[in-house]
């Protein structure tokens, strides 16, 4: 698994997961504002960028374990876990798979954490195995039309063909698998009654499904909506972003100072 690191060891630690076919880069923005400031930890997460393409194993379960596994490796102490877009299915697999005893806080972005096929209405499972087909015979221009979604801020050539470039090294049969793992797979809102910890909730103020998200019985939740944000949300605004990560990760490291 590729992994970047930046910050001092002993500080608070930030582990950072992306999205589906996206790596650790796209959290750069993050590193250059906080990576003096915290302990700041990406990872392309399997069968992504330049970790290990498997052909098999790609759920987010065992992205779930690929999680354990790197804070244990690093020696993480009470880690905030931020998980973006697919990284929600992960981070919600994480919760239901080891509980969040272990954890200092999670923060979910721009994603409702997935209640399996039996949660899809008609329309919307029809809408997501539409698009399937699209992408499985036409993976990059597939993901060329789906930055305007991701991204509403305009971005360079250079950062188009890098993000495009890096999605397409997971091989599209693995993408579709991925996809219908996330949305037609299992119920990970039964993470809910395991999550112990403080969690934000990071919303886009365009998602189609803002309410939705909002109002996960999460316990002990609060959101921030982030207006002019496209998907990307800590792309498209980082200082509103960071500013609302700051704010959630200084309050919980004053909380266990208290204790």
């Amino acid at each position: 698994m590729r992994v970047i690191e930046s910050g001092p060891a002993k500080s608070q630690p930030i582990v950072l997961v992306p999205g589906w076919c996206f790596t650790a880069d796209i959290w750069h923005k993050q590193f250059a504002a906080l990576g003096d400031r915290y302990r700041l930890v990406a990872f392309d997460p399997r069968s992504q960028g330049r970790s290990t393409i498997l052909d098999h194993a790609n759920s987010p379960d065992d992205r779930a374990e690929d999680i354990s596994r790197l804070i244990a490796a690093l020696h993480l102490q009470q880690p905030i876990i931020v998980g973006w877009s697919q990284g929600v299915q992960d981070v919600a697999a994480y919760a239901l798979k080891f509980g969040t005893h272990d954890v200092g806080g999670l923060v979910l972005v721009d994603a409702a954490v997935s209640g399996g096929a039996e949660a899809l209405d008609g329309k919307a499972a029809g809408e997501e195995l539409g698009r399937m087909p699209i992408y499985a015979s036409s993976p990059r221009e597939y993901l060329q039309a789906m930055m305007p979604y991701v991204f509403r801020k305009p971005l360079s050539p250079n950062e188009l063909s890098d993000i495009v470039s890096a999605g397409l090294r997971t091989p599209s049969s693995i993408g579709v698998a991925n996809l219908t793992l996330d949305f037609f797979g299992k119920d990970y809102r039964r993470a809910f009654e395991r999550i112990d910890v403080p969690t934000l909730l990071v919303v886009a103020g365009t998602a189609p499904d803002k309410d939705v998200q909002i109002r996960q019985p999460i316990p002990n939740a609060t959101s921030v909506v982030v207006d002019g944000a496209g998907h990307a949300v800590f792309y498209d605004e980082p200082a509103k972003f960071n500013d609302a990560l700051v704010r959630f990760v200084e309050a919980r490291v004053a909380d266990r100072a208290k204790r």
